[in-house]
């Protein structure tokens, strides 16, 4: 939207519109156009009664610090769900003291880092854009929002907490701690807390989604809500009604899991850990009468291997997956304990054994993937598996949290979606492996799978069953009949790269990797 094309709106900002809205927060907010559901609208003709509420509680005490009198509240807790606004209806409050300062005001929005400190000052470039008219009252920096007149006076500063300098040295007017969910450097927030206890007649506004139970943001929510002479908690944990229902339901589908979504659209604070799947989940997925002894027509294998790091256990599982079928089925597994001697008198897994049966599986089922993950202590047997018997072991990276995330989820999903078939053996090895997984999630890195151990290990065989499921999944996602835009031919002579011959079907593969030899 250009200026010229909004003059019929910059005309109805008139002087005496303009002289209502710098005396008082609630005109200006109201006299807004903003970028609303159904287009660019006046904020009074959109505002919901849970942003009035919060507009309406502000409003005294952001008009006593542009005075520089004692505000009646100092300390507020705004806690919203996705899409709420909580953003934008902050920009509008922070525009409004810069546009029509009185005193010399400073201002200070903080957050974990620099990208989500920079969502309010997004914000107010949004309002800018659709309110033109300010652009002669407000000055939008990088990093900074200023009024034009007075920039050294009246300035609101973005930072994060992983900014150098971040928290020291200001006292500010209005502190605004934003997304506290995400923080992890707390001893910054607590600098902060601390130059604002130091400013009588200035306020805090934390600003958050909720997050995790038993972390430090939880303690502090917890803080405030046992202070309600001393912090104003404005809390919305309900979708926002400008949200499309079918986007929502998207939303759930995509965390099949649930807690990522009970969070941040249903403004529940929910627990770090919990069981990943129920026994009902589990009990489906056992449909096999045992392993098989070699390969299918028409099935592409997956392995997986885990080795213990601190607890001497080890397992493999093997993954048949039918491209055509859209079937995954574990076909063979084998979970080994500790069965000889050390030197210091600790049985320990046998290596050895561990070691040859990775390479009887690969050989059986032309397994065309395995995986290990190298921080297990897995690195020289997949060294000496890969070079010397042809097994085409792959890193899994377990610290990494999107492999973590991909992990946790797509076992989820399979076991609620009855996407898997298993079999167990005779000591329900698979059954209590399963049994024995919960989820740990945290709001920066996502999901991550762990397991409880005990004297039969750590779930070391349901664990190298899980590493092959993202893969597996994702296979069978581009697998399906011709498209037209498929091809079906090329003249390009180049070689295949690994990740191509890993996807042919088990016998080309064979064929061209036998054509290979007897060219060299």
């Amino acid at each position: 939207m250009s200026k010229k094309l909004d003059e019929k709106y910059i005309e109805s900002i008139d002087p005496e519109v303009q002289r209502r809205a710098s005396s008082g927060l609630m005109f200006f907010i109201k006299s807004l156009k903003i970028p609303s559901g159904e287009g660019p609208l006046r904020y009074s003709q959109c505002m919901k009664d849970f942003q009035r509420e919060t507009f309406e509680a502000l409003a005294p005490s952001l008009e006593a610090v542009r005075i520089g009198n004692k505000p009646p509240i100092r300390r507020f807790w705004i806690e919203r769900t996705k899409k709420s606004g909580k953003d934008s209806d902050l920009a509008a409050c922070l525009l409004w003291l810069m546009a029509f300062p009185i005193k010399p005001l400073k201002i200070q929005v903080c957050a974990a880092n620099s990208k989500q400190a920079g969502i309010i000052r997004n914000r107010v470039v949004e309002l800018a854009y659709y309110n033109p008219w300010l652009d002669g009252l407000v000055e939008i920096m990088d990093k900074e929002i200023r009024h034009r007149s007075r920039p050294e006076q009246v300035w609101t500063r973005i930072e994060a907490t992983d900014s150098t300098g971040a928290a020291h040295g200001e006292t500010p007017d209005v502190l605004v701690l934003n997304e506290l969910v995400h923080v992890d450097k707390w001893k910054a927030m607590e600098d902060h807390m601390a130059n604002a206890d130091g400013v009588p007649r200035g306020i805090v506004i934390i600003s958050t989604n909720a997050g995790i139970r038993g972390t430090q943001a939880h303690l502090w929510k917890q803080t405030a809500a046992s202070k309600p002479d001393r912090w104003k908690m404005l809390l919305w944990n309900e979708v926002a009604p400008w949200i499309n229902p079918e986007d929502v339901e998207e939303a759930r589908r995509r965390d099949p899991i649930g807690s990522e979504f009970r969070r941040l659209w249903k403004g529940q604070w929910v627990s770090g850990t919990g069981g990943a799947v129920d026994d009902e989940d589990i009990e489906r997925c056992f449909v096999l009468e045992g392993p098989l002894k070699g390969p299918e027509p028409g099935y592409y294998y997956l392995a997986g291997l885990d080795l213990g790091v601190s607890h001497d256990h080890a397992g493999i599982a093997v993954l048949g997956v039918s491209r055509r079928e859209g079937r995954m089925k574990v076909v063979h597994i084998k979970g080994f304990k500790p069965s000889i001697m050390n030197d210091q008198g600790k049985l320990e897994v046998d290596l050895m054994r561990v070691e040859e049966e990775a390479a009887k599986v690969s050989k059986v089922f032309r397994v065309s993937w395995f995986g290990y993950d190298p921080a297990a202590g897995g690195s020289f047997m997949a060294q000496r598996l890969s070079r010397v018997k042809g097994v085409p072991m792959r890193k899994v990276n377990f610290s990494s949290p999107t492999i973590q995330t991909q992990m946790a989820t797509e076992f989820v999903k399979v076991l609620k979606d009855s996407k898997l078939e298993a079999y167990d053996d005779k000591e329900g090895r698979l059954r209590r492996d399963f049994s024995k997984f919960t989820i740990t999630h945290k709001v920066m890195s996502g999901y991550k799978l762990e397991s409880t151990s005990d004297e039969f290990g750590h779930a070391d065989v349901g664990v190298a069953l899980i590493m092959t499921l993202p893969r597996a999944v994702e296979e069978l996602g581009g697998w399906g009949g011709l498209e037209p835009e498929d091809v079906i031919a090329s003249t390009d002579d180049a070689s295949l790269t690994t990740s191509e011959v890993d996807r042919m079907p088990p016998e080309l593969r064979d064929i061209y990797l036998e054509i290979g030899k007897n060219l060299l």
